[in-house]
């Protein structure tokens, strides 16, 4: 830290191997003192003015270091005392050069302040610049292997031990001869999962999109299907259902070549390239994995599973498969939220997006509070919004924090949750989602703070964008983005090109809304 700062070190030790130790780390010169001469040695190095700061890191009860510190400093230097020493300096000489004894705390200014450690209250920087704070974050990037010059302090660790050996560490320092600096205890490292990398899908050729459709219920029929059927570019050609007259009159009514209670119907059917699938929730990873195994591109209705193993399945499929997938987060394919995007990549620095959900109520009997069959409303709908977060903000999800509201029920059924995001770029997002609130007012609203601008979306009819004291306004008819996400995945599989949504950013999402679940459970934060 002192190269680094640009002063000459000198290094003063009874310990050549130390001495050794401090040269390799940038002192200048260094001094055994079990040799004569320290008083010649300094005015040889200083031009005969002495020292003009000295640090006493020794641990020693005596007092020869204070008493060398006094022969060896210049008129009015400062001595910092840093280690624990006898304290009976020599009078004279301190008094004589009018010597400045500083007695170090740990870190820096704010160390014990109760002010600043533990209600934040921070120094004006005017008056203090480099607080304990200040200087343990400048370590910190100094030890950064990123930088061309770096404060590597694994030099001066000597001896690793793993944390259920600690006894033997502490025998070690104190009741062995055996040379010792640094003694560091380890821990079990934590398991992160990679982030996925997929195989590109393979190119379509033939410039088609026949697709087969497995779920027809209330979603699909009221928005999916209406939409796919005026749309160019795709051949909807086989549905299957767990019922067969449901099969037989979703095909009538939307024009499938063919019905079928199977869905194998479609996963062996080779003139099948694409699978949409909107049934029940707890059956999207399994299916998901089926279609991908059997070579076909998929859109998937969210959620893309309701546990670990689901989405490991999905992760296996896919890595094996020339398809590709894609989740039904329609949101991000709105054209407010595209608008909103743009802008939002346009700001450097971090950002912070606040999403509110005025969700209504769904009956504790419904199939999507199910655990088994639906999941819960946090896997089910809230990953809308944690993709959408995920989508906005343009960075990694790292962690997430989440709370209950109203009560201690933080099982799937929660429908009051506190949600936060945290990013790698240093980034937050904020979830709101609730049930307890009135439906007639709007059921989505949309905050975005970013270098000195502020944007909102409101239920996807409205929105503003204020920046530089300006105030531009927006309102269409309800575009949540249910036919920009049909058509990029249509077009994605007729073009064979790159995916609409970066799969593994998919994955990303999908293991965030779990982490929601686990850190309601365990009353945590949750790394990703």
């Amino acid at each position: 830290l002192l190269v680094l700062s640009g002063v000459r070190a000198m290094a003063l030790d009874y310990n050549p191997e130390r001495l050794k130790l401090a040269k390799t780390l940038g002192a200048d010169a260094a001094f055994d003192l079990s040799q004569d001469g320290i008083e010649n040695f300094v005015q040889g190095e200083t031009g005969g003015l002495g020292m003009d700061g000295i640090i006493i890191s020794a641990a020693t009860e005596s007092s020869e270091p204070f008493q060398l510190a006094g022969t060896i400093a210049r008129d009015r230097a400062r001595v910092c005392m840093v280690g624990m020493t006898g304290t009976e300096f020599p009078y004279r000489e301190f008094m004589q050069k009018e010597l400045n004894l500083v007695v170090s705390r740990s870190y820096g200014p704010g160390r014990y302040d109760p002010d600043f450690e533990g209600r934040n209250i921070k120094y004006p920087e005017g008056w203090v610049r480099w607080t304990e704070t200040e200087n343990l974050a400048e370590c910190v990037r100094l030890m950064s292997p990123s930088l061309p010059v770096r404060l590597d302090v694994g030099l001066l660790t000597t001896h690793k031990y793993a944390l259920d050996d600690a006894e033997n560490a502490y025998a070690m320092i104190t009741g062995t001869n055996e040379p010792h600096l640094g003694v560091v205890l380890t821990y079990q490292a934590k398991e992160i999962a990679p982030k996925p990398s997929f195989p590109a899908a393979s190119e379509n050729s033939d410039g088609r999109c026949v697709l087969g459709v497995i779920g027809a219920g209330g979603f699909a029929r009221s928005v999916l299907l209406p939409q796919l059927k005026k749309m160019d570019g795709v051949t909807l050609h086989s549905v299957a259902t767990r019922r067969g007259a449901s099969a037989e009159k979703t095909a009538e009514g939307f024009g499938f070549k063919h019905a079928s209670t199977d869905t194998s119907a479609i996963l062996d059917n080779p003139d099948i390239n694409a699978v949409l699938i909107a049934t029940r929730h707890d059956s999207h990873a399994s299916l998901t994995a089926a279609a991908l195994a059997a070579g076909k591109s998929v859109l998937v209705e969210k959620p893309l599973g309701l546990d670990r193993d689901g989405i490991n399945a999905v992760i296996e499929a896919r890595n094996e498969s020339d398809g590709f997938f894609q989740v039904g987060f329609n949101r991000r394919f709105s054209g407010m939220t595209q608008n909103l995007k743009r802008r939002l990549d346009g700001k450097s620095g971090a950002k912070f997006v606040v999403l509110r959900i005025n969700a209504g109520q769904v009956p504790a009997d419904s199939w999507i509070q199910a655990a088994d069959e639906g999941g819960g409303r946090i896997l089910g709908e809230v990953c809308h919004f944690v993709d959408l977060a995920r989508h906005l903000i343009g960075s990694e999800i790292v962690s997430v924090q989440a709370d209950a509201a109203g009560s201690s029920d933080t099982s799937n059924t929660c429908d009051d949750v506190a949600i936060t995001l945290h990013f790698a770029d240093g980034s937050l997002a904020t979830i709101a989602y609730t049930s307890m609130g009135d439906t007639s007012v709007s059921k989505e609203r949309i905050e975005a703070y970013g270098g000195g601008a502020v944007y909102t979306i409101d239920n996807f009819r409205s929105a503003s964008f204020t920046d530089n004291g300006k105030t531009e306004t927006s309102s269409s008819g309800q575009d949540k983005g249910f036919k920009g996400s049909l058509k990029a995945f249509v077009d994605a599989v007729r073009s064979g090109g790159t995916p609409p949504i970066d799969e593994a950013e998919l994955i990303e999402t999908s293991l965030a809304t779990i982490a929601v679940l686990e850190s309601l459970r365990d009353g945590r934060r949750v790394d990703l």
